[in-house]
């Protein structure tokens, strides 16, 4: 059968996104990506509790390890995003050759760069494990997790890209059916390996990470190869194996600047907990920020990446047809989504920030502390929603440059400068630092809408 003839007999996946109802649209392609979320959030759950369960060494070993860990997938993050833009590009333009041939290098080089990001893992990771701080036992163990879990980074680096190749192409559900499974095996073998029967310690972790994601990446090719890009998979005379550095650059000029809006978000992280090493008790606000991390990840961070990666599908195939007003039109209304959402949960952290705080924390100073953060961080939450699922549409769109320098400028031009400004100077301590999260977000949200408007995202060459 021919990839004309199967893509026919698949009217759902293109008709729900380039015609009908947009509304339509960002449901078919959002919710299963909710799903997906809610699953990486259970596997990483279930890598905290085993760590728990054997000792507070090997939790902050675990903890410690997954700052390095994402440093090492920024390559991943960046030929995904790439993959995504371009191939949903050319599936909207019904120039299926093209979309085929870019899946094919994006696999390729998701093969190489995840190599190297072994091999650069390897060679730094216990001299970063002592520059975060971690104690001897801590750096032991860290290395005794990673060195497992950064065999991993290759096969998940495939399987990331193939999962946006899925997506670019208006399925969301194989994907997320391949991560439920992924994160499935990865919980069972967390136990499994690390509690009983067989008693690995913290290694069994990055253990399970390296079994499950080899077997995922396998399943994830293997049902690429049964889908209408199969021929991606193909080598032939008429289809040879061969690296393209054009294609390279295309995708990764598109990925890069993404990845380094992730990188300025942890850098900033970083330097925020150096200025909370100035505050009277920084145990007590470093713990309270972790609180307030873990209730915008678990009540806002989950929907607003759902939307947002489903929106960059939806954009780059309406590109590619010829039609910027339905991209558009969508990227506002799931705007105006997260918006409404956002501000449910501004409600609720505002509101309930003592009851929150409390329930997570037994210890006064930082439920103090923490409840402060709720209600400052909480009134900005609209603004965070806004700007992320913006930035989604226009990653779709492959303009990633002026996102980035908008996410630079303010969570680390703004931001940080304000937060130490307000939290040092002026001792406003830790309250200094939450208005400036909160501020930053603002300005970030103005810039970005204004970016957005401007249009120029429409015309952007993939």
């Amino acid at each position: 059968m021919s990839l004309t003839e199967e893509v026919t007999i698949a009217p759902a996946e293109k008709d729900t996104i380039l015609r009908g109802s947009t509304w339509a649209a960002i449901w078919d392609m959002s919710w299963p990506m909710l799903i997906n979320a809610m699953s990486v959030s259970i596997a990483c759950f279930a890598d905290v509790y085993v760590a728990g369960r054997l000792g507070s060494d090997e939790q902050a070993a675990v903890g410690l390890g997954g700052q390095v860990w994402f440093f090492m997938v920024l390559m991943a993050i960046a030929i995904a995003t790439g993959a995504n833009a371009i191939v949903s590009r050319h599936w909207g333009a019904r120039d299926y050759e093209t979309a085929i041939e870019a899946s094919r290098q994006c696999i390729l080089w998701a093969l190489v760069f995840g190599a190297i990001s072994i091999v650069a893992a390897v060679a730094i990771c216990r001299p970063v494990l002592h520059m975060l701080g971690a104690s001897p036992q801590v750096a032991h163990l860290g290395w005794s997790y990673l060195k497992y879990n950064f065999l991993a980074i290759c096969p998940l680096t495939v399987l990331w890209v193939c999962h946006s190749i899925f997506r670019a192409k208006g399925n969301a559900r194989t994907p997320m059916l391949l991560m439920g499974a992924l994160m499935s095996l990865v919980v069972l073998l967390d136990v499994g390996l690390c509690l009983f029967p067989l008693h690995l310690g913290i290694s069994g972790i990055g253990v399970a990470w390296m079994i499950a994601g080899s077997v995922s990446c396998v399943l994830s090719l293997v049902s690429l190869g049964a889908s209408d890009l199969g021929r991606a998979l193909v080598v032939s005379k008429e289809y040879p194996l061969r690296f393209s550095w054009s294609w390279a650059w295309r995708v990764l000029k598109i990925g890069i600047p993404s990845g380094l809006q992730d990188v300025a978000w942890v850098a900033g992280n970083f330097v925020l907990f150096a200025i909370f090493a100035m505050t009277p008790d920084p145990t007590s606000c470093q713990a309270a920020w972790a609180i307030g991390l873990r209730v915008e990840d678990a009540a806002a961070s989950m929907p607003m990446f759902a939307l947002s990666l489903g929106l960059a599908t939806i954009v780059g195939q309406n590109l590619g047809a010829g039609q910027p007003a339905r991209a558009e039109k969508t990227a506002w209304q799931a705007a105006g989504i997260v918006a409404i959402y956002m501000g449910l949960v501004a409600v609720a952290m505002v509101f309930g920030a003592y009851p929150i705080a409390h329930l997570l924390s037994g210890s006064e100073p930082v439920a103090r502390c923490a409840a402060q953060y709720l209600q400052i961080v909480g009134i900005s939450e609209p603004f965070q929603g806004v700007w992320l699922v913006l930035f989604g549409a226009m990653e779709g769109a492959g303009y990633t440059r002026w996102p980035t320098l908008i996410a630079g400028v303010c969570l680390l031009g703004v931001r940080l400068p304000l937060a130490w400004f307000l939290t040092v100077p002026m001792h406003m301590g830790p309250a200094g630092t939450w208005i400036s999260i909160a501020v930053s977000y603002a300005i970030t949200f103005s810039l970005t809408v204004a970016c957005f408007k401007m249009g120029r995202w429409k015309t952007q060459q993939v």
